[in-house]
């Protein structure tokens, strides 16, 4: 066995606590301790994770994160002769996050320690509060009682589930239901699926897709499942089972692991040892929390798959089960079970990486990470056909909540409308073309005016990881008024190709539309667009058709700030109106009166806001604006040379891999970096004077060991105080980067750096930079009308 022992780590009362030992054997580790267990491979990884609590999965990098609670689990490591780190950062950090909630006060809002995070009493105020503000749209349904509160009706809690949906619309309507927070000891779970309902209810009649959304579907979610254990949970203990306490009783590892109960190939894969955190129960469905689940399930859902595993479920099966978790930024699909595809794979897989697009976490089917049976998604995609998908929030159980506020909420609300929008058809819509960047303008408009609707359809808006998957051409575009695409009658009006042809993946469309006879009011535009074989999912865009009496007038012109030349294609936003500029700059709208702020955005252009505009009724209003453009200060492809970057060995450009071809710089060409690395690749000076904003992106790729190395993007504004705007780790393709930064007062120059910085232990192949590009906004532009300051093109 190859053992790393960094420090040592001791429990004590319920909580981590960190020990120094820096020469620790396994004589003096104590327990529970957080390790890395480095596999080679699947079979490993399924032998250990039978009687691990495995944390999270790197495939990639061939390592699970693994809580060790004994010597015993310690000693079955030891005799499979793997490779074990204890990992000493991820329990210095655990240890600070119990700090936080034992020294929080517990009167504030939130988890203590987590103020983003509400607790399980303050949920509930929460979902209450939402059903008496909108009692057309959100209703909350006790389906059923925990365990202790079966076993105690004075104990306990109910299990409950929100329903949104516009109740005053009688349909059938198709079903998404979201749960969360099954394994208490994931906070950021409940959060986000209480914060989608927040903002479903709160956009109803604000947003077209919301408001369509609500319409004609229903949104069930099951935001606490497991409500017994949460309460442990918020305490900072790592619970992740309920609280069945026949099973490891008094103790903090009892319960059942609800996630290996559901009554689909149960027994599998999980424990049957009733201390370990996986333990799958006495029996299929023992557990309240998911016998009465499944029940309500059962009601929502029709049966629409065979009993045979390879039945498959038939395409217009209408429905979304989703079961949200974390941690390790993954999107899951059936099967879990077993090494075997389901019948419905091409579609999982669509619908999958359709959803990760959005979030761009790892997509993949449970099987790829361990096989384990008695599982959600499979239970109800395995049972009812439903499609099923499985999130994993995130990097942490205890998610800090910058990392939260930033980053998984807006991420996963984007992934979460996604589905809501497909729900109708998950097994069709996400393999047809999805639409972006829609624009109906104008859209608040007096009677009889023409409207013109552009955007792009794109077939390929996928996340292309681990196994590309096909994408088909854009072969039509088509808009709908007041007419659902999928209950249309006929075929929508035709929207034209911007270039003439409708035969690529991704395709630009506009057309005009003729409101003679909409009603005063709002009406809805619903477009779609279709690949030939499949339609793709449904965008809606509000018309809202007004008296000028009723509204305010807002007209002007927008002109570029340098040259005074007009703008043309400039979009302006406010209080819903928008308008785009003509060839002259000129534009009018009409805007529902109020106090708003107006938002300007034009290709090339700095955005410019204007805030708390009063717009009256039957008044008009001039408002001239001028655009700070955007000019190209620094523009590196690294396609000929090294053009006064200055170079820490072994920094050097490579072909080994690039973004656009054919090379890019490399921290190790042709191999790994090494241990104990720290090596910069620096920019050539960048002048920045009379520049007010600056935009800096590149392409990368980080393949570094997870948590441990990284890559630093740092500027300095004088050569010697480097700032940190990001880092990196753990990344196996080429992402986009890109930096909003303020220059500050009389800077003159800036240099940029990549640092790649390791540990002494384990390497990969390294960072990959490519395509740098440095555009600002300002004075400096004045210089170079024709938008460019430096532009190095290597020739």
């Amino acid at each position: 066995m190859k053992l790393i022992i960094m420090t040592a780590l001791l429990w004590s009362a319920g909580s981590w606590a960190i020990g120094s030992a820096p020469n620790a054997t396994i004589k003096n580790i104590n327990f529970p301790v957080i390790a890395r267990v480095y596999f080679e491979d699947r079979d490993q990884l399924q032998q250990f994770y039978a009687y691990s609590d495995v944390w999270s999965i790197n495939h990639p990098q061939q390592f699970a994160t693994v809580q060790v609670n004994d010597i015993e689990t310690w000693q079955k490591l030891q005799q499979m002769d793997l490779t074990i780190r204890l990992d000493q950062k991820l329990m210095d950090q655990v240890a600070a996050d119990q700090a936080k909630i034992r020294l929080h006060s517990p009167n504030g809002s939130g988890i203590p320690g987590y103020a983003c995070c509400a607790t399980l009493a303050e949920n509930t105020q929460r979902i209450n509060q939402m059903a008496s503000s909108f009692p057309d749209l959100v209703e909350v349904i006790d389906i059923g009682d925990s365990w202790e509160k079966v076993q105690d009706g004075s104990q306990g809690e109910d299990l409950k589930v929100l329903r949104i949906t516009n109740q005053n619309v009688i349909a059938d309507k198709p079903v998404l239901f979201i749960s969360s927070a099954i394994h208490a000891r994931e906070y950021t779970t409940a959060e986000l699926n209480t914060r989608f309902a927040e903002y479903l209810v709160s956009q109803y009649g604000v947003d077209a897709d919301v408001t369509w959304i609500l319409d004609y579907h229903e949104i069930h979610l099951s935001l606490h499942s497991n409500p017994d254990g949460r309460k442990r949970a918020e305490t900072g203990i790592l619970w992740r089972k309920n609280t069945n306490n026949n099973y490891c009783s008094d103790s903090n590892n009892r319960g059942i692991d609800l996630n290996r109960n559901y009554p689909y190939q149960w027994g599998i894969g999980g424990s049957s040892s009733a201390c370990n955190e996986t333990f799958f129960g006495p029996s299929e469905a023992s557990e309240s929390e998911i016998a009465d689940q499944m029940f309500y399930l059962r009601q929502l859902f029709d049966d629409n798959r065979g009993p045979g595993d390879n039945d498959p479920a038939p395409a217009d099966t209408a429905g979304i089960f989703i079961d949200i978790h974390s941690y390790s930024e993954l999107i899951l699909w059936p099967w879990g079970y077993t090494t075997n595809d389901t019948a419905n794979v091409s579609q999982l897989e669509a619908l999958g990486k359709r959803t990760a697009y959005f979030n761009q976490y790892n997509p993949i089917p449970v099987n790829e990470l361990v096989i384990t049976g008695g599982g959600s998604i499979d239970a109800i995609y395995g049972e009812l056909g439903v499609a099923s998908l499985a999130f994993e929030l995130g990097t942490a159980f205890f998610q800090d909540c910058a990392t939260f506020e930033n980053e998984i909420f807006p991420d996963n609300l984007a992934a979460l409308l996604y589905l809501a929008r497909v729900t109708q058809a998950p097994y069709i819509q996400p393999s047809g073309p999805d639409i972006e960047s829609l624009y109906v303008v104008p859209n608040v408009i007096t009677a009889n005016t023409t409207i013109q609707i552009t955007g792009t359809a794109n077939d390929d808006r996928y996340n292309q990881s681990n196994g590309g998957i096909s994408s088909g051409q854009v072969q039509s575009v088509s808009a709908y008024l007041n007419e659902l695409p999928i209950n249309a009658t006929g075929n929508g009006q035709a929207l034209s190709p911007a270039d003439g042809n409708f035969n690529q993946v991704s395709e630009s469309f506009s057309g005009t539309l003729i409101t003679n006879t909409l009603p005063a009011g709002k009406s809805m535009l619903y477009v779609q667009a279709h690949d030939g074989t499949q339609p793709g999912g449904t965008y809606a865009k509000f018309i809202d058709v007004v008296e000028p009496a009723d509204v305010a007038e807002l007209h002007g012109t927008v002109i570029d700030a340098l040259t005074g030349l007009p703008v043309s294609q400039a979009l302006l936003d406010i209080n819903g109106s928008q308008a785009i500029t003509a060839n002259n700059g000129s534009y009018q709208q009409w805007v529902q009166p109020g106090t708003a702020d107006l938002l300007v955005t034009a290709t090339n252009y700095l955005p410019y806001q204007l805030s708390d505009l009063n717009l009256m009724a039957n008044n008009s209003q001039t408002q001239n604006i001028a655009l700070q453009p955007f000019c190209v200060l620094f523009n590196d492809d690294m396609e000929t040379g090294i053009n006064g970057w200055t170079i820490e060995s072994p920094w050097a450009l490579s072909n080994e891999l690039s973004f656009s071809p054919s090379q890019a710089w490399s921290d190790s060409p042709g191999g790994n970096y090494t241990n104990n690395s720290n090596v910069a690749l620096t920019s050539p000076s960048i002048t920045v004077s009379g520049t007010e904003h600056l935009e800096v992106s590149y392409q990368h790729l980080c393949d570094t060991e997870a948590s441990y190395d990284f890559g630093y993007f740092e500027i300095s504004f004088d050569g010697g105080n480097w700032q940190t705007l990001s880092q990196c780790d753990n990344q196996s393709n080429w992402q986009l980067a890109s930096h909003s930064i303020a220059v500050p007062q009389n800077a003159n120059d800036m240099h940029l750096r990549f640092r790649l910085q390791s540990d002494a232990i384990i390497t990969r192949d390294g960072w990959h930079i490519d395509d740098v590009v440095v555009k600002g906004a300002g004075a400096v532009c004045a210089n170079f009308l024709n938008d460019v300051i430096f532009i190095d093109d290597f020739e």
